[in-house]
């Protein structure tokens, strides 16, 4: 995370807003291709939800906008491209070799379940090393969202496998 400590919250923000666009897709894709109604369900839950996460960093952008960007925008511009470029949701080539698989809702729910994790454990340690407030604060909330994310969708597997 070289210098992702010194990104002002307004750059976070920025940064979370395309990986949000990224889940949406992910997650409208899964439930087009769901094969159980259940699993239908639980992504387009997800693929709204990141809408309403989206919305929200657009409404939190303005909180954070004084002192927003970085001095030198050639150094944060590359990081947020390979930020929101990054395999924290699955590639398509990848979803779409899920999605062909008898057992495709399980599995699916497994790569979503990696990507929430994944995401969140990255907010978090962001979090820790955060050294302006409004930066730890974006970067807890977003956590906290990702940790929701995973909580739902490890309960809702375990509904489908009838525990």
């Amino acid at each position: 995370m070289t210098g992702l400590e010194e990104f002002s919250g307004f750059e976070v923000i920025r940064a979370a807003m395309e990986v949000e666009k990224q889940g949406h897709r992910f997650y409208s894709t899964m439930s087009a291709k769901a094969k159980s109604p259940l699993a239908k369900e639980i992504f387009t839950w997800l693929a709204q939800d990141e809408v309403g996460h989206l919305k929200t960093l657009e409404d939190l952008a303005p909180k954070y906008e004084d002192g927003a960007f970085w001095e030198s925008e050639e150094v944060f511009l590359p990081y947020l491209r390979r930020f929101s470029a990054s395999e924290i949701f699955p590639s398509p080539a990848r979803l779409e070799e899920v999605l062909k698989k008898d057992d495709s809702d399980l599995e699916a729910l497994d790569l979503a379940i990696e990507a929430e994790e994944r995401f969140a454990e990255y907010f978090h340690k962001a979090a820790t090393q955060a050294r302006t407030e409004d930066g730890k604060e974006a970067f807890t909330w977003l956590a906290a969202e990702e940790d929701r994310h995973a909580r739902v969708l490890k309960e809702r597997k375990a509904k489908i496998l009838g525990q």
